[in-house]
């Protein structure tokens, strides 16, 4: 592992991105955004995310200075075109719309055309719950290949992930996010920068044989759904309402697409008693006696709060091969290894 400063890494991030033609403002959101997962305890969607956003960008499957814009609105509906530039600024645009919407009308919906990666869903949870509002979100594509569905032995799902985010009181929320594959792909990649197996039941080889080796996945393999049919079942659900945002579009296309909704907390009358409500149920749920080998009863978002808690301070560390893809990213900017190396490890 290499051990580097937060605000260090995060300044190596920025100039990397500004390197590619990003934005200032938006390179250091996005950085943001990123580190904030791996703090998080997520690196699946932090930095080492850098290397393939600027291996889109060079590629042009992504507008490094894309911003979102309104697709189409009504009252209580808001469908964004992410223009194909960093998802982040589409999913976190999109919270924020809904939000505001459904406190004029209790209930919102909307979603993301022509996005590209949205980063950690719970991001979003977390910024609905700070907002003041229950959101549900999800992500589907009408041609994924990755994720195999129950019985099948051919992938058509992408990991489809899902996130619901609800505010209690006092900053205590429920945040909800998971992959509905039985784990997001970057998890995977995690695994194989670092060295080590994936739990069974996670990925097939290339032949549709069950396998705990994560290069077995890059080489052909597939994913599965977490949970059986049930979970196969939930992961086509992600697809279908997915298809609901991509038919607002000219072409429902290649990519993935996001599907949101939002509910006011006041939305019968009793916005109070509802978040007191919230409250006593994730007050209820941690008060269970633990069972055997665990030390508390967590709610999910707690884990992502411990996490912050405890990494706030660095430093954040990086396996060698997911930092030496953040060098070889500087190199196919043209900012040298040296620069990055002396922010980074600053």
């Amino acid at each position: 592992m290499i051990d580097l400063s937060i605000d260090g890494v995060s300044a190596a991030s920025t100039r990397i991105f500004t390197a590619a033609g990003m934005p200032g403002d938006m390179a250091e959101q996005l950085t943001v955004w990123l580190v904030t997962s791996n703090l998080s305890g997520h690196p699946s969607h932090g930095l080492q995310r850098v290397t393939e956003y600027v291996r889109q960008i060079q590629d042009g499957t992504m507008d490094p200075a894309a911003r979102p814009r309104v697709h189409l609105e009504t009252g209580t509906t808001v469908v964004l075109d992410g223009q194909a530039g960093p998802g982040h600024f589409a999913a976190d645009r999109l919270t924020r719309e809904l939000a505001g919407k459904c406190r004029e009308s209790q209930i919102s919906m909307g979603g993301i055309i022509n996005g590209r990666h949205i980063g950690r869903l719970g991001e979003w949870g977390e910024l609905a719950a700070d907002l003041g509002v229950l959101l549900y979100i999800s992500l589907g594509s009408a041609s994924g290949s990755m994720a195999a569905t129950f019985g099948a032995a051919e992938g058509r799902l992408g990991t489809n992930p899902i996130a619901f985010g609800a505010p209690g009181l006092d900053d205590d929320s429920f945040v909800m996010d998971f992959a509905t594959s039985a784990a997001a792909e970057g998890k995977i990649r995690v695994a194989r920068d670092s060295g080590k197996s994936v739990p069974e039941g996670w990925i097939r080889d290339s032949d549709g044989r069950p396998t705990t080796n994560p290069n077995d996945f890059y080489d052909g393999g597939t994913m599965l759904t977490f949970g059986e049919h049930k979970g196969s079942a939930i992961a086509i659900m992600t697809t279908l309402l997915s298809v609901v945002t991509a038919s607002a579009g000219e072409d429902i296309g290649e990519g993935a697409s996001v599907f949101a909704f939002a509910i006011d907390p006041n939305a019968f009358g009793r916005g109070d008693e509802t978040r007191a409500l919230i409250q006593h149920q994730l007050e209820r749920v941690r008060s269970a006696a633990p069972a055997q080998g665990f030390s508390d009863v967590q709610v999910p978002g707690d884990f992502e709060r411990r996490s912050r808690a405890a990494l706030s301070g660095g430093p954040l560390q990086l396996p060698e091969p997911t930092w030496e893809g953040f060098l070889q990213a500087a190199d196919r900017v043209e900012v040298s290894r040296e620069e990055i190396e002396a922010l980074a490890l600053a």
